[in-house]
């Protein structure tokens, strides 16, 4: 039972208060953040400009999620008249090898489960479909680029969540479950190292081993882990695994989504506070508002409104965006002396140490007002089911 459906007048109240404080403050960075975006469009800024999909993929998501439908049908419009290279293949032959290679399939489930949404022409077709499931392995797990090897031979929860996420929309069931599936076996696997310690989430799967890689190839622990240690992480593969399954279980009321939801819940618990002050905690804030839709659990609102009030609204800067990132291609670099914290010290250029990538500013702010977006959305659903209960326990006795 959801936990709402538990808490006495008292305890309701007190969420109700934490909810409406979070819903207001979040809906204005949500508007400073999406004016921002809509004022960055050609030919004032990048976006539909520079010949390179990153800087509409996750734009779009954002707009999407505050309802700014008409700006998401122009992206959605360019994105298919200028980047498309075949089904499901939306990239610049110029762009950098890691947004052309390392996020092919990835950046098309961003922009695509909005299009799936929305239904625009372009994109929900069965031809589309039909391609992306291709990306799919028998074990349920998604590739992120099935053109190159150790993409097809390492499979990972990023590329699979946003796999079922892009399902969900399009009515793909059978796949979508398939990627639950491996999910949940991604958790299964990984919950003797969660409860360890330090624990640690193992995030890439060996399709020729059928089994957890957790041997890291020197130097690249960044690549192959999450722990409950690390500040600087790629903590992005616990927030969308767990947004994926309680997406799942909402559609399915399946216990296994659910529950495997509940174990990354509970290891997130353990995760190093000072992990919030990285952009890529972003994704834990979504996949706890998800999990909050399923337990009406204060802690999940908890967890979500720490990554808002930290990750996204500590960062955002004047101009209602967010500093581009330097993303993390191995443990040790120029990367780790970058601080984000919303002042405008982040540095425009680093030494080229081949540590890290670079990636848009307003990349990151779509992807951030996406997130928050979605956490808004479980926030102001939670506020409803609470006003109900409010209702009916204070209705007088007949």
């Amino acid at each position: 039972m959801n936990a709402i459906e538990q808490m006495n007048l008292r305890e309701l109240h007190t969420e109700k208060q934490a909810l409406e404080d979070l819903i207001q403050r979040m809906s204005l960075a949500m508007t400073r953040g999406c004016n921002w975006l809509v004022g960055q469009f050609a030919p004032e800024g990048p976006i539909m400009a520079e010949r390179d999909v990153s800087y509409c993929h996750k734009v779009t998501w954002g707009l999407f999620e505050d309802g700014r439908l008409a700006e998401v049908e122009q992206l959605l419009d360019w994105l298919d008249a200028e980047a498309k290279q075949g089904p499901a293949r939306y990239f610049f032959p110029e762009e950098p090898p890691f947004n052309r290679e390392m996020q092919l399939l990835y950046r098309f489930l961003t922009f695509g489960k909005v299009a799936e949404a929305i239904r625009h022409p372009a994109f929900a077709r069965d031809e589309i479909r039909e391609e992306v499931l291709t990306y799919q392995h028998a074990s349920g797990g998604v590739c992120g680029n099935k053109d190159l090897p150790e993409y097809r031979q390492t499979l990972n929860p990023l590329f699979t969540s946003f796999f079922t996420e892009w399902a969900l929309p399009a009515g793909l069931m059978e796949p979508a479950r398939r990627s639950g599936d491996f999910l949940v076996m991604m958790v299964d696997l990984n919950e003797p190292h969660m409860k360890a310690e330090p624990g640690r989430f193992y995030f890439n799967w060996d399709t020729t081993t059928e089994s957890l890689v957790t041997e890291p190839k020197p130097g690249e622990n960044v690549n192959c882990f999450v722990d409950t240690q690390g500040t600087k992480q790629h903590f992005y593969y616990i927030g969308c695994s767990m947004a994926a399954l309680a997406d799942l279980y909402l559609a399915t009321k399946e216990a296994a989504y659910r529950d495997a939801a509940e174990k990354l819940a509970a290891f997130e618990e353990r995760l190093n506070p000072l992990g919030l002050y990285w952009p890529s905690y972003c994704k834990i804030g979504w996949g706890s508002a998800e999990h909050y839709r399923v337990t009406g659990n204060p802690r999940d609102r908890k967890a979500a409104a720490n990554v808002s009030l930290v990750t996204f609204m500590g960062a955002q800067t004047a101009t209602g965006g967010w500093e581009h990132l330097y993303y993390p291609l191995r443990d040790h670099g120029v990367w780790q002396q970058v601080a984000y914290d919303g002042r405008g010290l982040v540095p425009q250029q680093l030494e080229d140490d081949g540590s890290c990538a670079w990636l848009s500013g307003h990349e990151l702010s779509g992807e951030f007002l996406g997130e928050m977006g979605c956490t808004l959305k479980a926030f102001k659903q939670a506020l409803n089911h609470i006003d109900r209960r409010i209702e009916t326990l204070s209705a007088p006795a007949h």
